[in-house]
């Protein structure tokens, strides 16, 4: 090769590494534009693959976290279902309908339509996109994958998360609801999002709705939108749930009261093993929220009667106010310019203050708040927690009062009237008289996500486990003597300590009480096996409009008795 040809090579080949050189900067360039500033002719890339992202990639919806009862069974679930719809006019990645009449036909195979009422809606030719009402909505999965199959151009589905409860009527207060509120998101299309509305559901919705994550798919073609929410564990008994659900339907449509509730608590942990009250409302459909929308739990406020007498009398006990056998006459007595009588209006003649627990007798019990002393007996009241907030952590929790404008009603206050209370105030007093003086908060919450392991959380110990034990005693009188007002309450096999209330109701036209035969509220609390309590069942009834020829506490016993027997064989 001569020097002329050999130069001429050299030169080629340096011009050839030095095109490759210009074009691997220029590639290099074009790499760090599109992978690191994400942008090209000044166009955002993030925002244009956003703007015409494929419509058949997947938008994950939020997924709310399961709720589930002690025992691991689910009480509450979200469910995927699709809504369909046709694009008539193609464009922005969507392929239009080809064959309006083959898919018209195809379509009335897999949803509730005719193949002509199918037809009628994708002829709409003005029409850029078009649903096909409620048969094109709550589509199954296994539907919305077989009408895939048929592989029909313009045919696309949304996914929809809907909450399901596994029962329609189960602690519904309680549990609460969530529904669909609308949410607006500049990188996904609009969305539905399940929010709680009342009970756990409201009262946990951070947890149960989790948090928003953006997930990118390594290509930028997809980008998917995730709420991860946490599961909730409760302390409710499903089993004991729904046949509490039943007791309580049966004696709500027989005796037509104004309302209902049943607790079942366990004693030694503050457990709440069932909630259920009357009016309720189907979990699913709403059906009978508009009845009432009050959690009694936490925000009725009651005169709750003499159940209340098991505080006062373990109170005198426990201060030594009396003797055991020292006698007091009955009948009635004065309260300033008023006069209290016991039920009877003649008394039993002269018994010993703890006879007056089992008789239920106001007499005994204004006397050992006079013994008590105002003062102290407020100040016993604080320590068994009214008037002050159990932290329920649901919403609406009332707190009733404990600041008395008068000595009539302080005393009172001792056989449960002129003062007001909630049921859940009530349940974690009544705790100490059956845990040995300990007074247990009442939890209905088990755990959230992998922390569910349940801590006990005692109160304070607002009397002595002598003066608990002794009451729980006079509580088993009250059931097994002859002169005792809680007899219907036996249960065979099974030892029971109960305690009956019947509450005067304020008259909410003015002052004084109501005054008809059936214008009070029921109310029983027991213990049960009364020789080493494990539970607690309150039970209450408000005004029966058909009371049969029963009494209050004649009415509760019938679903009490059964529901003791079936707690009994349960275990």
């Amino acid at each position: 090769m001569s020097e002329k040809q050999s130069n001429h090579s050299n030169l080629n080949i340096l011009l050839l590494i030095g095109v490759a050189a210009i074009t691997f900067i220029l590639l290099g360039a074009r790499f760090f534009q599109l992978n690191i500033t994400q942008s090209s002719h000044g166009e955002d890339l993030v925002e244009y693959i956003e703007d015409s992202q494929d419509p058949r990639s997947s938008i994950i919806e939020a997924k709310r976290g399961t709720i589930y009862d002690i025992q691991g069974q689910p009480i509450a679930i979200d469910t995927t279902s699709y809504s369909m719809y046709a694009v008539l006019q193609g464009g922005n990645g969507y392929d239009a309908v080809e064959d309006r009449d083959y898919t018209a036909k195809v379509l009335s195979n897999y949803i509730d339509m005719t193949r002509d009422e199918v037809l009628d809606i994708l002829l709409n030719y003005e029409a850029i996109q078009v649903e096909f009402g409620t048969a094109g909505r709550n589509i199954s999965q296994e539907t919305r994958d077989a009408i895939e199959e048929e592989n029909l151009p313009g045919v696309y589905f949304v996914s929809q998360s809907s909450r399901q409860y596994v029962n329609d009527y189960f602690s519904s207060h309680l549990i609460g609801y969530a529904s669909k509120q609308e949410q607006n998101n500049s990188w996904m299309p609009t969305a539905d999002i399940l929010t709680g509305q009342i009970g756990i559901e409201s009262a946990y919705d951070a947890e149960l709705s989790g948090q928003n994550t953006i997930e990118n798919n390594p290509d930028l073609v997809e980008r998917t939108r995730t709420l991860l929410g946490e599961d909730i564990y409760l302390t409710l008994d499903s089993r004991l749930q729904h046949y509490m659900e039943e007791l309580l339907d049966y004696s709500y449509n027989k005796y037509q009261p104004e309302e209902m509730s049943a607790y079942l608590v366990e004693v030694e942990t503050g457990k709440l093993l069932t909630a259920a009250q009357r009016p309720t409302f189907n979990l699913n459909t709403r059906e009978g929220i508009e009845t009432q929308w009050t959690n009694q739990l936490v925000e009725e406020v009651y005169e709750p009667g003499s159940t209340m007498k098991i505080l006062t009398q373990g109170t005198a006990y426990d201060m030594g106010v009396y003797e055991p056998n020292e006698l007091v006459e009955t009948g009635s007595t004065e309260i300033e310019d008023v006069t209290v009588r016991d039920y009877n209006l003649y008394g039993w003649g002269p018994i010993t203050f703890d006879e007056g627990l089992s008789r239920s007798s106001n007499v005994t019990i204004v006397e050992l708040i006079r013994r008590i002393g105002l003062d102290n007996w407020t100040d016993q009241l604080t320590e068994f927690g009214f008037g002050q907030t159990t932290e329920s952590g649901l919403a609406n929790e009332a707190t009733g009062t404990v600041e008395f404008d008068n000595p009539v009603s302080a005393t009172m206050s001792g056989f449960g009237q002129g003062f007001a209370t909630t049921p859940i105030q009530l349940l974690q007093a009544f705790t100490s008289i059956a845990n040995d003086g300990k007074m247990m908060k009442i939890q209905y919450l088990n755990g959230i996500g992998e922390n569910n392991e349940f801590q006990p959380i005692e109160i304070n110990q607002p009397i002595s486990e002598e003066a608990a034990d002794h009451i729980v005693d006079l509580m088993v009188n009250t059931v097994n003597e002859e002169y005792g007002t809680a007899q219907e309450y036996s249960v065979p096999g099974v030892q029971i300590a109960a305690k009956t209330g019947t509450a005067q109701i304020a008259n909410p036209d003015g002052l004084g009480y109501l005054e008809g035969a059936n214008d009070y509220y029921f109310s029983v609390v027991s213990f049960f096996p009364a020789d080493d309590p494990k539970y607690m069942l309150y039970f209450s009834m408000k005004r029966p409009t058909n009371d049969h020829n029963l009494m209050g506490s004649q009415i509760l016993a019938e679903i009490f008795r059964p529901f003791v027997e079936y707690v009994s064989v349960y275990e």
